[in-house]
């Protein structure tokens, strides 16, 4: 069984591990760029954990393992932002904006150990809850490691960018191969 819960900074460790585990196409965020975001926004970030020690094996079968409990088996980390305004990749000083209009979905990652457990559905739920809590319109991401039909399932779509704003293009450009998607709420 997993449990959902709020990250917490004591999290950040095996949040790094993960992260490090999921991406491959660009350079790994930092700790302060963790810390800054809880700082900032810390009901916008969610954790799964393991508490029955379920994992998958290289044949993706699933199956309990007696490990060390509370391992984190995924994550989320949103920003309540202004549209088009992400933070950029890897900010420490990033500060919520007084008029955000739309709840940046920053990072959602599930160790590959734990996919095909459904992980995803439960911090898409809580993510999706906070944009209603904050009375927000609007979600949005930059999707990466051609993850856009993932997105696309729980309502995002491809959005050119209201205006040509090289600020937004620069952003999105340092993720490489990237799309700025938007839902609306």
């Amino acid at each position: 069984m997993s449990s959902l819960r709020p990250a917490l900074i004591t999290d950040i460790p095996e949040i790094l591990r993960i992260q490090a585990l999921c991406y491959t196409s660009i350079e790994p965020e930092k700790a302060d760029a963790f810390i800054n975001k809880l700082q900032q926004a810390a009901d916008c970030a969610y954790v799964v954990e393991d508490k029955n020690n379920i994992i998958k094996d290289s044949n993706d079968n699933a199956h309990t393992e007696i490990k060390e409990n509370g391992k984190l088996l995924a994550y989320v980390f949103a920003l309540p932002i202004r549209i088009e305004q992400p933070p950029t990749l890897d900010a420490d000083d990033f500060i919520v904006p007084q008029q955000a209009d739309c709840l940046y979905l920053h990072d959602l990652a599930v160790d590959p150990s734990a996919r095909g457990l459904g992980l995803s559905a439960p911090l898409l739920e809580a993510f999706f809850h906070t944009a209603q809590a904050r009375q927000l319109s609007q979600a949005s991401l930059i999707a990466i490691q051609n993850s856009v039909p993932f997105w696309q399932r729980y309502g995002f779509h491809h959005r050119h960018p209201l205006s040509q704003d090289s600020e937004l293009q620069a952003r999105i450009s340092v993720y490489g191969e990237a799309t700025y998607l938007t839902c609306a709420l």
